[in-house]
């Protein structure tokens, strides 16, 4: 927040971002409520929230009456007030290897519209005005709802305060400053934030997810690039050079592929979706045209062979697990990606993770994302959301 907490915007700053976090957290509350689990006089509750209900962010619902539920001092009614989900739309937009996939994303995570520009790699140049086009495309489909910013995240090395792709190989781009060059692109001022895609993810799990109650959680991203993301709490750590999570070049068996680092039996090498697609196993069931989902519907449909492949990517997906766990022993690990692709794999990176880190580890502690099948738009959204959740004033308007 910019106000110092100690004057009395910064305080109403401070509070009204309070309010907010606790109505999306606990659901529909009565202002008494509000101010007794907040500390705040009943005053203060009420002028923060009066003027959010007035911009349509939060409603009254029908009044508490009866005994026993929440009946005030001298019988007056107490009344609820809610998040409206829909008041508000951020916009998701991930930068993946083969496609850019856009989403309105609404105030509790949920995504009401996905559009996606399937291309290959290219520079920031062609896929930056194919994200503007969806970005566009979203904002006329918001109509006259406010669209509060643009969350972007991408894989590899992101510097979120910089805004700028540090190492993005699958793309093979090279210190691209992201925000700065989609902020002019889009114009009119639209707030823009960028991150890795582990971290936008680890961000969405904590605040939408199934990450919401623990202390803490690793998410591990396993597409064409892999990286994992370390959460606190809400806070989701960054490093000192924003490189925390770059696990892609872990080893994690003797020999195998060389990554283009050129280092042999890498998580990279062995394990992202382009390794497996490339496998010689895989070129010898797909040909050159296919897929890691035309490869995971083989697995499904009972062909042995491709089955045998992603089991074996899902054990080394295992290994990375139980090195996070030995490393920071979380609450809870959660998986996405195209690991997912055959959703009865997830029990092979966590017996695989069990194996390895023995009796005391817990696989049940390893979970598939809970984002559902648009996590991509849901976690980039995630970055706005979870900065406008820490600051609303700095992102909208209460009159």
């Amino acid at each position: 927040m910019t106000d110092d907490h100690r004057t009395p915007a910064g305080l109403r700053r401070a509070n009204t971002a309070a309010v907010l976090r606790t109505v999306l957290d606990e659901g529909p509350l009565p202002r008494a409520d509000l101010a007794e689990r907040l500390g705040l006089a009943a005053g203060t509750v009420s002028r923060i929230v009066s003027p959010i209900v007035a911009s349509g962010l939060l409603r009254e619902l029908p009044a508490l009456t009866g005994a026993g539920t929440g009946t005030g001092g001298g019988g007056r009614p107490r009344v609820p007030v809610d998040l409206v989900a829909g008041a508000r739309y951020v916009i998701g937009l991930h930068l993946g290897r083969q496609r850019t996939t856009a989403g309105l994303v609404d105030l509790r995570g949920g995504v009401r519209t996905v559009l996606t520009d399937e291309r290959g790699p290219g520079t920031p140049d062609q896929l930056l005005a194919g994200a503007v086009e969806l970005v566009t495309r979203l904002r006329k489909e918001a109509g006259r709802v406010p669209v509060l910013g643009v969350g972007v995240a991408t894989g590899g090395w992101v510097d979120p305060t910089a805004g700028t792709v540090v190492d993005n190989e699958a793309l093979g781009w090279r210190n691209v400053p992201l925000r700065a060059l989609l902020t002019e692109a889009i114009g009119d001022g639209l707030p823009v934030l960028v991150d890795s895609g582990a971290r936008a993810q680890a961000t969405a799990e904590v605040w939408f997810g199934c990450a919401r109650a623990t202390g803490s959680s690793v998410h591990l991203f396993t597409g064409n690039v892999i990286d994992a993301a370390l959460a606190m709490g809400r806070r989701v750590h960054t490093g000192a050079r924003a490189a925390a999570g770059s696990i892609g070049h872990l080893p994690v068996r003797d020999g195998g592929p060389a990554c283009a680092c050129g280092r042999r039996g890498v998580l990279q090498a062995v394990a992202s979706d382009r390794a497996v697609v490339d496998s010689a196993i895989a070129s010898q069931l797909l040909g050159s045209d296919g897929d890691l989902t035309d490869l995971a519907a083989l697995a499904t449909s009972g062909d042995a062979a491709a089955d045998a492949l992603l089991r074996e990517r899902a054990r080394h997906i295992g290994a990375a697990v139980a090195h996070l766990v030995d490393l920071f022993d979380p609450d809870l690990v959660v998986l996405s990606g195209g690991l997912l692709a055959v959703p009865a794999h997830v029990d092979e990176v966590r017996a695989e993770a069990a194996r390895l880190l023995g009796r005391s580890w817990d696989p049940d502690r390893v979970r598939p994302t809970a984002l559902g099948p648009h996590a991509l738009a849901a976690s980039s959204g995630a970055l706005l959301l979870s900065a406008y959740y820490d600051d609303p004033p700095a992102y909208d308007t209460f009159s």
